[in-house]
């Protein structure tokens, strides 16, 4: 459940190699870091796949967002830091409120991590 490298190969998308595989290197560097600040290996199971799914789910989107023509100069922590906010993250579940609500429950606690 944890964040691990598995999840790089989840992200490809296959348009430019190189540069998914930088901003999934940063983004899964980033999400260990939430991960195990948010002590997140001692919570329920239910907690972690909730977690789980929520940063992978964001990290396949990063990755996209980074290859568009607007994302191509951004760092991996600009995208990030552009994507969550104190109230919500992106719209990635447009027809799932309930999977989409945990996007933003995870994308508010990640954008506190990031603010410190």
């Amino acid at each position: 459940m944890k964040p691990d490298r598995a999840w790089i190969l989840d992200w490809r998308i296959g348009e430019m190699p190189s540069r998914e595989g930088e901003v999934s290197r940063e983004l899964l560097r980033i999400f260990i870091a939430f991960w195990d600040a948010e002590g997140l290996s001692d919570k329920a199971k239910t907690t972690q796949r909730r977690y789980s799914a929520a940063l992978h789910s964001l990290g396949g989107y990063l990755v996209e967002q980074a290859n568009a023509d607007d994302g191509r100069d951004k760092t991996s922590h600009a995208l990030l830091c552009e994507s969550v906010g104190p109230e919500d993250g992106p719209l990635i579940f447009h027809d799932n409120e309930i999977w989409q609500s945990e996007i933003d429950m995870v994308c508010r606690k990640l954008h506190r991590y990031l603010a410190k």
